[in-house]
């Protein structure tokens, strides 16, 4: 039993020894600190490191020069002809225009304008990039006939754009666009060595973005105006047509227009011919009424006869007369001459009294019979009108379509030719809706690299390294684990 029991020992400490290894490695922040502070070396050694390399890589990199030209940016152009567009307003479709314009300054087809308006082929900078491009080219027009001028001309436009491919991206990877928050301004940045290129390409960057918009502008402006000339000249001819045919065809079926709105010359006529048919019926029931009362009334029974101031005057006469016969009657006897003169007077004017009666009443009776005859006559030519009126309706079927189709190509003629006269005012106005705001001037500092910016960032990250670094350290240090 003696003999067990150190084995047993050894047994127990190999075993403590054991979960030592497998227990979890812990511990406070105290410790991390001290572990840290017993290790500033280690920190200090790194951040150096990091430091020493960061300036030697910023030493190392081209210096590079930023130039910058501002551009204002409007959602529409100002319209000279409407005083309330002169002020832009915001709009929900800000966002897309404004992203759209951006992506347009960053286009390849911007790029290689510029890199042709700024002669950016013949710079030592892109010297490389242009040997590489001619040397394809060289290559694919060694396999091409060149002999023929119409391929030599093909071959100098492939060159020329097989250049400027070459450039794009060298160009493009230089730009940066930045828009100014809360603004309609947009800064065009170019970085190269060379501060004077620099400027040259930002500034032609701004030339050609305004150029580009404003040959887009007239390319629609253009191709509109030629569309509706062609249009105009389609709808002139339809239009000419269609009057021609109006014309004609009113002529041939002798329909007068008085004007929209108006009634036909047989309507007015029948409109009129009712209200004098009207009067006219007055009249011939007033005759009518006359003239029954005068074809069964005797003479002097009638009033027409009575109230006539030629009859009235010779009753009066007849009267005078009579009283004179009776007084003499008196005296002398009726075959006494003077007797055979008075009433020889009296008969003469009872005769001419009837006479003047029956004058009387044939005026009347050839009253009604005008009065009879004229209703007649009017009610004739209304029916005729009547008729008159249902067959132009009959006939304006025809008229009115004809007149339609040319009012209604009348109609599209004039807003075609307005809108023509507008697009040709506006694309002569030239109107634009980006101006340059701050032309690009030739850089004197370097925009990068920054060394200060450079060396503290390394700073903070060799420190932040270094940290994790002696914390590594301390914590896989051997003695870090519990002795038995």
């Amino acid at each position: 039993m003696a003999g067990l029991q150190p084995m047993n020992a050894n047994v127990r400490a190999d075993s403590l020894r054991q979960s030592d290894y497998d227990a979890p490695i812990t511990a406070t922040l105290a410790e991390f600190g001290h572990a840290i502070l017993r290790r500033w070396w280690v920190v200090a050694g790194i951040a150096t490191i990091v430091v020493l390399a960061a300036l030697a890589a910023s030493l190392a990199m081209t210096p590079q020069y930023r130039a910058t030209t501002t551009l204002q940016i409007e959602r529409e152009a100002m319209k000279v002809v409407n005083m309330d567009d002169l002020m832009p307003t915001e709009s929900p479709m800000d966002r897309d225009f404004y992203q759209t314009q951006y992506e347009l300054l960053m286009s390849r087809s911007l790029a290689r304008r510029v890199i042709t308006k700024a002669g950016l082929a013949s710079h030592p900078l892109y010297k490389e990039n242009v040997e590489a491009a001619l040397e394809k080219y060289e290559e694919a027009a060694a396999s091409k006939r060149a002999s023929d001028e119409r391929v030599s001309d093909k071959l100098n436009t492939s060159k020329q754009a097989l250049i400027e491919r070459a450039l794009t991206g060298s160009v493009l990877a230089s730009l940066k666009v930045e828009p100014v928050r809360n603004s309609r301004l947009v800064k065009v940045n170019f970085d190269s060595p060379d501060p004077e290129l620099s400027a040259r390409v930002a500034n032609t960057y701004a030339e050609e973005f305004i150029a580009s918009g404003l040959e887009r502008r007239l390319e629609a402006s253009t191709f509109a105006t030629k569309y509706l000339s062609e249009r105009l000249a389609q709808l002139k001819q339809r239009l000419e047509d269609s009057e021609r045919n109006f014309v004609v065809f009113a002529g041939q079926e002798k329909i007068v227009s008085l004007g929209d709105g108006k009634p036909s010359l047989p309507a007015q006529n029948l409109t009129e011919l009712n209200a004098l048919l009207a009067t006219a019926q007055d009249a011939r029931i007033q005759s009518e009424a006359a003239w029954s009362q005068a074809r069964n009334a005797s003479g002097l029974a009638l009033p027409q006869v009575v109230s006539n101031p030629l009859i009235q005057n010779m009753l009066q006469t007849r009267g005078q007369l009579s009283a004179e016969y009776q007084q003499k009657l008196s005296t002398f006897k009726a075959d006494y001459p003077e007797m055979l003169r008075l009433n020889s007077q009296i008969s003469d004017i009872d005769r001419q009294i009837n006479m003047q009666a029956t004058h009387i009443r044939a005026s009347i009776k050839a009253q009604y019979d005008a009065a009879l005859l004229h209703e007649q006559m009017l009610e004739q030519r209304i029916e005729q009108l009547k008729g008159d009126e249902l067959d132009l309706q009959d006939r304006s079927i025809r008229y009115n379509m004809l007149k339609r189709e040319a009012d209604t190509n009348r109609q599209l003629y004039d807003g075609l030719l307005q809108r023509f006269k507008e697009i040709g005012v506006a694309g002569n106005v030239g109107a634009n809706n980006i101006s340059v705001v701050d032309n690009a001037d030739v850089p004197t500092k370097k925009y990068s690299p920054r060394i200060g910016f450079n060396l503290a960032l390394a700073a903070v990250f060799g420190v932040f390294l270094g940290l994790i670094v002696a914390l590594l350290l301390h914590v896989l240090r051997p003695s870090h684990r519990p002795v038995s």
